[in-house]
């Protein structure tokens, strides 16, 4: 639901060799939150290999999969050929200048006291690259996967009297009227076919519809006799070498199968390096889960009661260096700036299609002007308006989110109009949640934290099946009920469109109960759940309890179009009456629609219009703060010049 399979297509398009591809493709979270901090670290130190310390990692030419199948080949008694065991020399080969470039890394860093490429260096440095077998191969085996004729004296020797024989029998057939050619492994000529009979010698067969004759004159029979043996004495001598080398690789297998384990390895960190930086992400730093809290309401005097004693608790632990954190640190989940992984990876194909086809037609043009003396403008101009057309063309690039969940909250609901971005906000906190467990970047700014869910359970989409007898109703319950007997207190649950497909009054009642079940924890709870809805009844459960937020998707409401932006801390409000005024729909319609539902309704819709004018005032006011920090900044950066 989550479409993870094609995150990790993604992925795998940055790995170089075959099998690195298979595994990042088939990324698969691992079982533990140490084992998720272990992929972390493994990951970062790549990324610092290649973009701080210039390590080249080059695995062109490792052939993984072909070695892998001689590998299983050779463990099972079978004689592997010459393209198998060039296969095992590139490995080899190629581990060998792969632990030279992280060795030299490794030795950079240390001077410089860095200790982050250990997971790396501490795997690469005692790898087998087993130079002595690796040239062995190389001497003995063409590039080809021929058997080299200074393989052995017997190779040598047999493969010289294949020539002697061979061009006898060349001198013989060419007093013959017709091209020399080989049937069934003997030498003979192609002539064409005649009324009169085949020429003397034996027929070895006919060409395509009979137009021609294959003939082995009888001066060749004793001499292709000759060859018959001399080339089945080539093969057992040519077989023997790649007996002995086989049996080589075999006495070796283990430590080949620990090199080429290890080469997959670098290669998928070295593609989920590439991918983060590709994505412009950030390796996210995985926090403790915060301690279950229980529903606490009650009247402001009580809350007001509750934030004293917290204030009071966290001044006993050290509050001031509490306060003095970064405002991230005080959420349990902190994605700002959060893209969707998968429209950001096809908003950059998108745009780096589009760049080469730019640079396609402006090389085309750049060659029609020389040759035509310049006279190529309309040309260029054409060639420029199809580059700027290919560019208005691409997928926009997704609307950045801020996903941060403070330590009380268990439970975030999102509403918001149709299209507005509800189901692609879930997608993409799953998404960086199974990305967080692998090891992989995320498509959002410094510091990225979030805990490691042991498992991340959906929702998404409605599943409807007329041979079933499935309503989309029942779809979802049949999803939630298979959800929930695998959520645990440490899960993260996405669902999309709580309580719909049915009577909004019971959906309403259902969607509030199984949220209220969820933030429970415990066997069929969760450590947190997002929700999004159509239903206004599930927002009123922040004020009843703290465990829950609202959140919604904004609207513009000038340009008819969701802005696609998360606001925090605001429950969704219905645009359809305003959009349906804009649209020019008969105003006492409207009128008489805004009467029936009611001045609740519309004084509702007016505090929610109120708060979200004061977030955008709020996020202005930020944005200017921190321009003018950064203005404060350089300008003390210029007077320390100048003193």
């Amino acid at each position: 639901m989550l479409d993870w399979s094609q995150l990790c297509s993604q992925v795998a398009t940055f790995a170089q060799t075959t099998l690195g591809q298979r595994a990042c493709a088939e990324l698969t979270p691992p079982p533990s939150a140490a084992l998720s901090e272990r992929a972390l670290e493994e990951t970062a130190a790549v990324d610092s290999l290649e973009a701080e310390f210039a390590a080249d990692l080059d695995f062109g030419g490792i052939q993984t999969a072909q070695c892998a199948q001689a590998l299983a080949r050779a463990s099972h008694g079978g004689m592997l050929s010459g393209p198998g065991l060039q296969a095992v020399a590139s490995l080899l080969t190629g581990a060998a200048k792969l632990q030279r470039a992280v060795k030299a890394a490794a030795r950079e860093a240390e001077a410089t006291g860095y200790a982050g490429l250990q997971p790396v260096a501490a795997a690469f440095k005692d790898i087998a690259t087993l130079p002595e077998l690796a040239g062995a191969i190389g001497s003995a085996i063409e590039e080809s996967g021929t058997v080299r004729e200074s393989a052995s004296e017997d190779v040598r020797r047999a493969r010289g009297r294949v020539r002697t024989v061979e061009g006898r029998l060349r001198g013989i057939l060419k007093g013959y009227h017709g091209e020399i050619t080989e049937q069934a492994g003997r030498m003979c000529v192609a002539v064409p076919a005649s009324p009169d009979g085949p020429p003397k010698g034996i027929l070895l067969g006919a060409g395509p519809g009979g137009s021609t004759w294959y003939v082995e004159p009888p001066a060749c029979v004793p001499l292709n006799n000759d060859l018959a043996a001399a080339r089945g004495e080539l093969y057992g001598a040519e077989e023997a070498v790649l007996w002995r080398l086989t049996g080589e690789v075999d006495g070796e297998r283990y430590a080949i199968q620990d090199s080429l384990d290890k080469v997959v390895w670098l290669d998928t960190l070295a593609a989920k390096a590439r991918y983060g930086r590709w994505i412009g992400g950030t390796l996210p730093e995985l926090v403790p889960f915060p301690k279950t809290g229980k529903a606490r309401g009650g009247s402001k005097a009580a809350a007001a009661a509750r934030q004293r004693e917290e204030e009071e608790e966290a001044e006993a632990a050290g509050g001031e260096e509490e306060a003095a954190r970064d405002d991230s640190e005080r959420h349990w989940v902190n994605l700002r700036r959060l893209r969707h992984p998968l429209l950001l990876g096809q908003h950059l194909l998108a745009k780096e299609a589009a760049e080469r086809e730019a640079r396609r037609g402006s090389a085309t043009a750049r060659r029609l002007q020389g040759r035509r003396g310049g006279g190529g403008g309309s040309r260029n101009g054409a060639a420029a308006a199809e580059a700027a057309g290919a560019e208005a063309e691409l997928p926009p690039e997704p609307q950045p989110i801020d996903v941060t969940v403070k330590p009380q909250t268990r439970a975030v609901i999102i509403t918001g109009p149709n299209t507005g971005g509800k189901t692609a906000t879930l997608k993409a906190l799953g998404l960086a949640a199974l990305a967080a467990k692998c090891g992989l970047p995320v498509p959002a700014v410094a510091p990225v934290r979030l805990p490691c869910f042991d498992a991340v359970l959906a929702d998404i989409g409605d599943e409807q099946s007329l041979s079933a007898s499935l309503s989309t109703f029942s779809g979802h319950l049949r999803r939630i009920s298979a959800l929930r007997a695998e959520s645990g207190s440490r899960s993260l649950v996405l669902l999309d469109e709580v309580g719909t497909g049915t009577d909004p009054a019971e959906g309403s009642a259902l969607g509030i109960a199984l949220l209220r079940a969820l933030v429970k924890g415990g066997p069929g709870g969760a450590s947190l759940v997002m929700a999004s809805t159509h239903h206004g009844a599930l927002t009123s459960l922040k004020y009843e309890d703290e465990r829950f937020e609202n959140a919604s998707v904004e609207f513009d409401e000038v340009k008819l179009a969701p802005t696609y932006r998360l606001l925090w801390g605001i429950p969704g409000r219905s645009n359809a009456l305003n959009i349906a005024e804009r649209l020019g729909l008969d105003r006492a319609v409207v009128e008489a629609a805004r009467d029936k539902l009611g001045s609740a309704v519309a004084e509702t819709n007016n505090t929610i219009a109120e708060l979200e004018g004061l977030r955008r005032r709020a996020e202005q006011d930020e944005v200017a703060e921190e321009a003018a920090a950064k203005a404060a900044s350089i300008a003390r950066g210029q007077a320390r010049k100048l003193r």
